[in-house]
């Protein structure tokens, strides 16, 4: 991420990073610790801390922070996407697909696209040019962009585990522990070769340095489209949800105590809203977001009712078994560990 390092600028704030490292007799990523506590760096200490670990299995945060205490700083990034499949080929069509997008609304000099140095691409989108301010809702906001951009595009290598508040990143220009290839740089006429190409080219470190960035008034709008978008979907979202706990599942309560063992006759005889969910989903083979969510809410509490759930799903178009089990499981977990359905997420 490239901002402005003169102190009289308001971004100059965010130069901290955290710091991890591969060790290989433990086969993971290991954050740098001081005791307890996380050791910070700048990206003036970069070449230190290349030399010190021989530039191998190198990361840092995609975040940068403006206080050295974790839990009193806030976040900042560039926008950023992990493109990774065992198919390095796939990755590299998708990478292509998803720049190609970006272009329409981001300048090229603000899309910097990575071979990761294995079989995978980064792509960041500069902080500068979108006009992304600190917030420790980015990720949430990343993901949900991520989230409509697939969607859209239907990429199968987008990674959606990368947007969590603790995020390390493979440091650019260091190399794979695995490969021995090089986190560099791929520019436009490079990125149009092919994998092994691009592998060739990586086996040495190249210049990975960004030019200055301006804010793109476009690109900004672009962000904050998504941005109004998430806002919205949650209060949407919210609202149904409110409203069906109020109204929509009070059928329950009228049913005798020996009638509450699920059955789909006596839930279709007794409720309303979902006889009519299901269907619109078997006349119209499609179902909107709130209705998904609202049927999530109340048919994942046993076997029999996330069976019904599968039912009237697979009438949509769009269903497919392995995402909406997921996201089924996904919801249920949340609910156990008391932190509600994840109403941001994409169609179940």
């Amino acid at each position: 991420m490239k901002i402005c390092e003169k102190s009289n600028k308001f971004l100059s704030s965010w130069k901290y990073i955290e710091i991890a490292k591969y060790v290989p007799s433990l086969n993971r990523v290991i954050r740098i610790k001081d005791k307890d506590n996380p050791v910070f760096i700048t990206d003036n200490d970069l070449s230190n801390f290349r030399e010190d670990n021989n530039n191998i299995g190198l990361y840092t945060s995609i975040w940068k922070y403006n206080n050295k205490d974790i839990g009193n700083s806030t976040r900042l990034s560039s926008l950023y996407f992990d493109l990774d499949n065992i198919d390095g080929s796939v990755s590299l069509s998708d990478t292509i697909k998803l720049k190609e997008y970006l272009l329409d609304y981001i300048p090229e000099e603000s899309i910097i696209v990575y071979f990761t140095g294995k079989k995978g691409f980064h792509i960041e989108c500069e902080a500068v040019a979108l006009g992304i301010n600190p917030s420790n809702k980015l990720p949430e906001i990343f993901r949900h962009i991520a989230n409509k951009i697939n969607d859209k595009l239907k990429l199968s290598s987008l990674d959606f585990s990368v947007y969590d508040p603790r995020r390390m990143w493979r440091l650019e220009g260091s190399a794979h522990q695995d490969t021995g290839l090089h986190k560099n740089k791929v520019d436009t006429t490079l990125l149009y070769t092919n994998i092994d190409t691009i592998k060739s080219y990586c086996i040495n470190r190249f210049d990975n340095k960004v030019c200055d960035q301006n804010f793109s008034t476009k690109a900004n709008e672009w962000f904050r489209d998504f941005t109004y978008d998430l806002e919205i979907e949650k209060e949407k979202s919210k609202d149904f949800i409110s409203y069906f706990n109020k109204y929509g599942s009070s059928s329950f309560k009228k049913l005798n105590e020996s009638e509450r063992e699920f059955t789909k006759d006596n839930l279709l005889k007794n409720c309303s809203a979902v006889e009519r969910l299901y269907n619109q989903a078997k006349e119209n083979n499609f179902l909107e977001h709130e209705a998904r969510l609202f049927l999530c809410s109340i048919l994942t509490y046993s076997e029999e009712s996330i069976k019904f759930l599968h039912e009237i799903l697979s009438h949509c178009d769009d269903y497919n078994f392995e995402k909406s089990s997921s996201h089924i499981n996904d919801w249920i977990k949340r609910r156990q560990q008391g932190i509600g359905g994840k109403i941001g997420r994409a169609h179940v």
